[in-house]
């Protein structure tokens, strides 16, 4: 028998597929790649994908199919929040530099919350008029060039790179999704010069799959660093464990319980991500934002960024730090300066159960009545602090108008465990989530994420509830007439719950603290702090084909809640709920 020539078995894993030109290449890449979705804003340059998108259907080839969206940061947020859900690729893509300088705040998104989203950009023709297919016919392509525009967005990707004719396209794609794939995840940046894209394929094109070019991934870490770091746990008095992204893989979430409860540790974690039930009587707080216990002396830093705030709640100099994560080191930010006696490089899904593991091949009869016996005082603690916090909300039930902390708590009763709740809130202890993946917070600072994002949600989970608690500033920035339109649009029916104090706290509370005797603050005059009168946004939603209520009582609110979530079960439309709490800052209601 002849034996099979060297890489005859690699060779096999590469794609044979028809094309006539590159943007069918690309189209069809995208789609091997794992990619089901192009979220896509249109521009003049990008008609060969469009065109692409088209054909293939009609052909029954490959194709992420194209989803049309109105504006380009809802594009990106869509995009960011269907991979949230799936954790699978997706794409999107805009016109030139202006289509991603409009996308820019969930551009930013996608990189702090390390969502795997493709960008692809148009680029304007450059070359001279009749020279090849694709060249400048317009006056305005001379003015649209730019020198670099993948400057634009460099910084925020994992990738980039600018389609060149003598790319193999499909290689293209498949290391960009390569990339994005590996951890620490993120976007990646394609521009697409037109010249390029309708340029010939000569009928096929051929390049590598994803099962070639695998995305890198993470086991559990060091064996012996887990052991000793299992030894840690067992030693302290006080453990902590802060979680922040670890709800990322809603795999983690179950063995970060577990470890918790059989160490008897607080948990301190953040609402990105559903990191442990909001409700177990071992949290503690938010890591950053609530202090540590002061007596905490071995604390373990599960993908957190910011596991305390230096300068005013910090471990003692004698307390160990442990940490476990992704990217322990934190690269994205130049400067970053917290202690840590022990770093893992690790998977938290794999690690952590790995670590349980070890804690319970070391520990002794007498160390695991000491962690019986502080997990129980910690959870009856922890029991007796959640059985206030209701009972302050449901105080505030009786008030003439409606607060934060009602509306979260009103909400929670609402919905159902299996709920997906995308937000943009500080607070989201009693929207009562118990089930990994049905909490998403945004992993930036830029607002208006959380409604595109649950659009996204939606159309990845159609089969499930959604809804959206953001701010009104949160709801603004979103462009609620795009957002609307694209939930219609998309069959993506989501309830959006606004929290209205008709303000930025970012221009009030933040500028009172800057300046406390400044003179805003004797005046009490916060310009670009408040937005007051605000617009009608019930009134908005009606005039889009959505239900739309405003409640200004607190009586009123499990009410309308039960109504919204009937427009969008029974009638299949978006709702909009405008809950009218006090002005920030003066408290008028």
């Amino acid at each position: 028998m002849n034996a099979e020539p060297p890489g005859t078995s690699q060779r096999a894993r590469w794609h044979e597929v028809a094309a006539d030109d590159t943007a069918e290449v690309l189209m069809t890449a995208m789609r091997l790649a794992g990619i089901e979705h192009l979220w896509f804003v249109s521009g003049s340059e990008l008609a060969p994908l469009q065109e692409a998108a088209v054909k293939q259907r009609a052909l029954a080839r490959p194709a992420p199919r194209l989803l049309p969206m109105t504006h380009e940061n809802l594009a990106m947020g869509a995009a960011c929040g269907e991979t949230m859900v799936t954790r699978r690729p997706t794409a999107a893509a805009f016109h030139i530099d202006v289509g991603l300088l409009n996308a820019g705040g969930n551009i930013h998104t996608a990189d702090r919350g390390q969502y795997p989203v493709l960008v692809l950009s148009g680029y304007p023709p450059t070359a001279e008029p009749g020279a090849v297919p694709g060249a400048r016919d317009n006056f305005i392509q001379w003015v649209q060039q730019l020198r670099d525009q993948g400057e634009l967005v460099r910084q925020y990707m994992r990738w980039d790179h600018k389609l060149a004719p003598y790319d193999n396209a499909g290689l293209v794609i498949t290391r960009a999704v390569q990339v994005m794939l590996s951890e620490p995840r993120g976007p990646a940046y394609l521009a697409l010069p037109r010249e390029v894209a309708v340029s010939p394929a000569g009928g096929s094109a051929r390049f590598p799959s994803l099962e070639q070019l695998r995305p890198a991934t993470l086991g559990a870490g060091d064996a012996a660093a887990l052991r000793e770091a299992a030894g840690w746990l067992l030693e302290a008095q006080q453990p902590v464990i802060c979680a922040d992204r670890l709800g990322r893989n809603p795999d983690a979430v179950a063995p970060l319980v577990a470890l918790a409860e059989l160490l008897g540790a607080r948990l301190m974690t953040t609402p990105f991500r559903l990191n442990a039930p909001q409700s177990h009587p071992l949290q503690r707080g938010m890591p950053s934002l609530a202090p540590l216990p002061p007596e905490a002396d071995c604390v373990l830093v599960v993908d957190t960024i910011v596991p305390w705030m230096p300068g005013q709640h910090e471990p003692g100099p004698a307390a160990r730090i442990l940490r476990l994560d992704v990217d322990p080191v934190v690269r994205m930010t130049p400067l970053y300066a917290f202690p840590c006696d022990l770093s893992l490089v690790a998977d938290s899904a794999r690690a952590l159960p790995a670590l349980l593991e070890a804690v319970r091949a070391q520990i002794t009869p007498a160390q695991a009545r000491q962690c019986a016996e502080r997990s129980a005082r910690l959870q009856e603690e922890g029991r007796g602090r959640l059985a206030a916090a209701v009972e302050a909300a449901r105080r505030d039930g009786a008030l003439e108008h409606v607060t934060a902390r009602w509306a979260s708590f009103q909400l929670g009763e609402a919905l159902d465990p299996e709920t997906i709740v995308v937000h943009e809130l500080g607070d989201t202890s009693l929207l009562n989530r118990s089930l990994p993946g049905t909490l998403f917070g945004s992993g930036g600072s830029h607002i208006g994420w959380g409604a595109p994002a649950a659009i996204g949600a939606k159309v990845a989970a159609p089969d499930r509830m959604v809804v959206c608690a953001v701010g009104d500033g949160s709801w603004m920035f979103a462009n609620p007439q795009a957002t609307l339109w694209a939930a219609r649009y998309h069959r993506a029916p989501v309830l959006f719950v606004i929290f209205n104090n008709r303000g930025y706290r970012s221009g009030t509370e933040s500028l009172l603290l800057l300046y406390p005797e400044g003179y805003a603050a004797r005046a009490r005059d916060l310009p670009g702090g408040w937005f007051d009168p605000p617009p009608n946004y019930a009134a908005e939603a009606m005039a889009s084909g959505a239900y739309g209520e405003r409640v200004t009582r607190p009586g009123d609110v499990a009410p309308a809640l039960a109504r919204g979530l009937a427009a969008v079960q029974r009638d299949g439309v978006p709702a909009v709920l405008d809950l009218w709490l006090p002005k920030l800052i003066t408290g008028e209601v």
